[in-house]
Parts: structure tokens; C-alpha cells; sequence
């Protein structure tokens, strides 16, 4: 059986992965790291608990990462990214 390597992932207008590229990840804090290194310019990272939301193979709490600009009166704001990531499956997936 032929052995693959893993390559780091590329950096896809700034950003690691592309939409619904799944990946192993042992700590959200890790992506959060990557992301702030390379977001553009007044954008934030904010990690929130997905309350509503279970990765379906262990029906564990999702936790969802997002790079965005969103701020209260701005007249325009974009969502760069969006992350979700299980912590019981170390299992992270990019989904914009």
C-alpha cells in the first residue's frame, strides 16, 4: 500500500483549506492561531458553542469558528470564514 504525506494546507485567499475540506485538529485554539496570523486587515476571530448543533458520528457539541468584519453601524461587513470543529473527534471542517 502506497503511503501519502500530508502536506500543511495552503492558504486559500489567506486561509487555510477550502469549503468542506475536512481536517484532523487536536485544539480549535490551533486554527485560531493560523487564522489571526492571516486574516485581512479589522477582521476578528470569535469561537462560540454550537449549541443547537452535533457532529453526528458521536453527537458531541459542535464549536464553530469564524473570520469576519461584523460590527454594530458598519455599513458593510463580510464573513470571511467559517469553521465548525468537534473536540470529542479532534475533527475540524471548513464550511465557507
Amino acid at each position: 500500500m502506497k503511503k501519502t504525506t500530508r502536506k500543511s494546507p495552503q492558504l486559500l485567499n489567506g486561509f487555510p483549506h477550502i469549503p468542506f475540506d475536512e481536517f484532523p485538529l487536536k485544539r480549535s485554539e490551533d486554527l485560531v492561531v493560523m487564522l489571526e496570523k492571516n486574516m485581512p486587515e479589522g477582521a476578528k476571530v470569535e469561537v462560540t458553542p454550537m449549541e443547537d448543533s452535533h457532529h453526528s458520528p458521536c453527537m458531541e457539541e459542535m464549536i464553530a469558528i469564524m473570520v469576519h468584519d461584523i460590527e454594530e453601524g458598519k455599513d458593510s461587513s463580510e464573513i470571511y470564514s467559517i469553521y465548525q470543529f468537534c473536540p470529542a473527534c479532534h475533527i475540524g471542517v471548513r464550511v465557507l
